[in-house]
């Protein structure tokens, strides 16, 4: 146990995502990124994956009734970057860019801890009642989707779960740690230097978890930010049923089947970890199974072709097709 293969897990160069945001948002003509919308849509429905294409579009905004946007909603061309978090402005313009000007909208910039009661763009929903108002988009996705390569079989991995992360102002983060802590299931830690915790760790590099069976997901101020690279390498994911969902479609992973679920308080882990251990291949059909959900995301065309259909959407129900 204990495998010494080292993994990758990378962001694109901030360099090259920068010159290449801002030649699609900023320099590129609004009927260039007009052309590229067309050409890209152009017989999608013909494509093999087209039902696919439909499911994944009624997935992040379902059909609703015509609405009015909302009192926040500004006009496409005056949402300006300089009044954004760059990454979410670069990623949401990506596709707002080819809209008429005029067009009204209205996004969450930056996490989503309450849905609103406009409808809006946004990076991540919470699963409750208001979750049709958020018509989902990839935003922020360098951050969000890594490039991962695990080098290690599961059957390698060692058999413990595995955490590293700042346990500051994240109660969910102590109450684990505060409960599993020294457990011999566990190799579990909190890397902020300010909290001076009972239970403070060295930080851990990403291809440190790979040498894990189990990596722990837990939400943090939206999603669990570190779910997608836990599902494309060879572990499992370990958390609670989510309570939020971003691109990634947290809500319709299956417990047991694409993750091992734990209770809220977290008080089966170790009974969770100890049944996984003794059925092994049960366990690797999770990280299987996990790891293809996460080929969905693959294909760039697709993915585009998706955003491109929930902006037309929200234009056509808010009655501003062109």
């Amino acid at each position: 146990m204990g495998n010494d293969k080292k993994g990758k897990a990378k962001k694109t160069p901030m360099l090259l995502y920068q010159i290449g945001a801002a030649w699609r948002t900023l320099i590129l003509p609004r009927f260039i990124r007009s052309i590229q919308r067309r050409l890209c849509l152009r017989g999608w429905e013909q494509r093999p994956d087209a039902d696919e294409i439909r499911r994944r579009v009624d997935y992040y905004f379902p059909l609703r009734p015509q609405f009015a946007p909302g009192p926040a909603a500004r006009p496409i061309g005056r949402i300006r970057l300089r009044d954004s978090h760059s990454a979410y402005w670069y990623d949401l313009m990506r596709y707002l860019r080819a809209c008429p000007p005029e067009g009204k909208i209205e996004f969450i910039d930056g996490d989503t801890r309450v849905n609103p009661e406009t409808v809006v763009f946004g990076k991540a929903r919470r699963l409750d009642s208001r979750a049709g108002n958020v018509a989902l988009m990839n935003l922020d996705r360098r951050r969000h989707f890594l490039q991962v390569e695990d080098p290690i079989p599961f059957g390698e991995k060692i058999p413990k779960l595995f955490f590293r992360g700042d346990v500051d102002d994240k109660e969910n983060r102590r109450q684990f740690l505060t409960r599993w802590w020294g457990h011999p299931l566990f190799d579990i830690g909190d890397t902020s230097p300010r909290n001076n915790s009972p239970w403070q760790t060295p930080h851990a590099d990403l291809t440190e978890h790979f040498r894990y069976r189990y990596i722990l997901a837990l939400e943090g101020y939206d999603v669990a930010s570190a779910l997608q690279w836990i599902c494309a390498s060879n572990c499992i994911p370990v958390m609670p049923r989510p309570t939020a969902e971003s691109w990634l479609m947290h809500g319709a992973m299956i417990p047991g089947v694409h993750y091992i679920e734990i209770a809220p308080d977290f008080s089966d882990v170790a009974e969770k970890l100890e049944y996984y251990n003794s059925h092994p291949d049960e366990a690797a059909k999770i990280a299987e199974a996990s790891k293809e959900w996460l080929r969905q995301f693959e294909d760039s065309r697709r993915e585009n072709i998706i955003h491109y259909l929930i902006v037309d959407r929200y234009l056509a129900l808010s009655d501003q097709s062109r």
